[in-house]
């Protein structure tokens, strides 16, 4: 009896610390939402970029989420159809009313939703861009016409640094 007693306390700690150990695995993920001190989340529309320099103009949250959504509505469409127009599955296409050097159309507000700032910078290299297919890559992967989500920290000299990046669209 006492055999059974001890063998159900030790499986029941080793449920509590399984439990205990994915509770917190999966708090660890989400500190894309946690911000520093001197951090903040830029969106951009990306107009130019040669070798690390980037020039980004930058646009409301509510521009990027909405073609962000929209992205995903016409992944799940050309999922759904079992091929793309081209044939080639697998490979990111620009959809046909937007060429590489507008704003996404049907944004909200359109084009009012820009703040108006262009910004010139560099990427420092290192720095880690999560692609829309949740891979990460370098910033080589980066052209005209991308939507982004850059994590910028300010040092202690005022400027200001990418950290990080994620592909919107």
């Amino acid at each position: 009896m006492k055999k059974k007693v001890t063998i159900v306390v030790v499986i029941v700690l080793v449920i509590v610390l399984i439990a205990a150990c994915v509770m917190w695995r999966i708090g660890g993920v989400e500190t894309e939402s946690a911000l520093g001190d001197h951090q903040k989340y830029v969106y951009a529309y990306v107009s130019s970029i040669e070798g690390n320099e980037v020039t980004y103009m930058e646009v409301d949250e509510s521009v990027a989420k909405a073609a962000e959504e929209r992205a995903k509505e016409k992944a799940k469409a050309e999922d759904g159809a079992g091929s793309d127009s081209t044939g080639q599955s697998g490979q990111m296409q620009m959809p046909p009313d937007m060429d590489s050097t507008e704003m996404p159309q049907g944004a909200p507000g359109g084009m009012s939703d820009m703040t108006g700032e262009t910004v010139t910078t560099m990427i420092p290299v290192g720095v880690t861009v999560h692609t829309t297919s949740d891979t990460t890559t370098t910033f080589s992967c980066l052209a005209s016409g991308d939507l982004l989500k850059i994590l910028v920290e300010t040092d202690s000299d005022g400027n200001e640094v990418i950290e990080e990046i994620w592909m919107l669209q």
